[in-house]
């Protein structure tokens, strides 16, 4: 953390700068992420090499890519207004990619979600694929409940966006043997065609293993 000098704005002007969180404390670019306008300061460089979308914001003639181009050695980094996505998300992937930083094996299945779909957003996902597994190793156990968890759910996204194949097996299989609808995890998805085909999954998996159950025998599709 630190304080930096002022920003120049795509559209041309100059933006002062509070409290700004510096992942290159050199950087020519300045973030300004959510409705909190949070900026987290990195590099040029960098955001092309992690990210297709922002190489392509910043090479293309469009006003980041012109403003970049325009920026001489003594102005402060341009600005990039990200108002659509989360703060933290974006703070902790950039952080991961840049650093390495051993804390980031350690993030919640929930802040996992939150990366996981921002990386999709920004073609990142092969570039965390590594870390996926650190996040979904707990959340992928039965808890032996009945009702489907919000966790569950969540390791359900990572593990789909994130194309972990080994958790995304073991989740769906354990959500198959639960009644709870996934509906409400559904509506409240940020992706809602996305939403239907996870929900879809799970429901052919769970018909599946009624017809089984009705044919075998509840012992025999438990070992499963």
């Amino acid at each position: 953390m630190g304080t930096s000098r002022a920003v120049l704005n795509a559209d041309g002007g100059d933006v002062p700068t509070d409290s700004v969180t510096q992942i290159a404390p050199d950087g020519d670019v300045m973030l300004v992420v959510g409705p909190s306008q949070h900026k987290i300061q990195v590099s040029s460089h960098f955001l092309k090499l992690i990210s297709p979308v922002f190489r392509a914001m910043l090479d293309a003639p469009m006003k980041e890519g012109k403003a970049l181009a325009n920026k001489s050695d003594h102005d402060g980094p341009i600005e990039i207004v990200l108002p659509e996505d989360k703060e933290q998300p974006m703070d902790q992937v950039l952080r991961t990619l840049f650093s390495s930083d051993p804390s980031a094996t350690k993030f919640s299945i929930s802040e996992a979600k939150e990366i996981a779909i921002l990386a999709d957003k920004y073609g990142m996902v092969e570039r965390l694929q590594v870390f996926a597994s650190f996040w979904l190793l707990n959340a992928t156990k039965t808890d032996g409940a009945d009702v489907i968890s919000e966790n569950e759910w969540n390791a359900l996204v990572v593990a789909y966006i994130l194309k972990v194949d080994w958790a995304f097996f073991d989740v769906t299989r354990n959500m198959r043997l639960k009644s709870t609808s996934l509906l409400k995890f559904i509506n409240n998805f940020h992706d809602k065609h996305t939403g239907l085909r996870l929900g879809m999954a799970v429901e052919e998996l769970r018909n599946i293993h009624l017809k089984m159950e009705s044919k075998y025998g509840y012992s025999a599709v438990s070992r499963m």
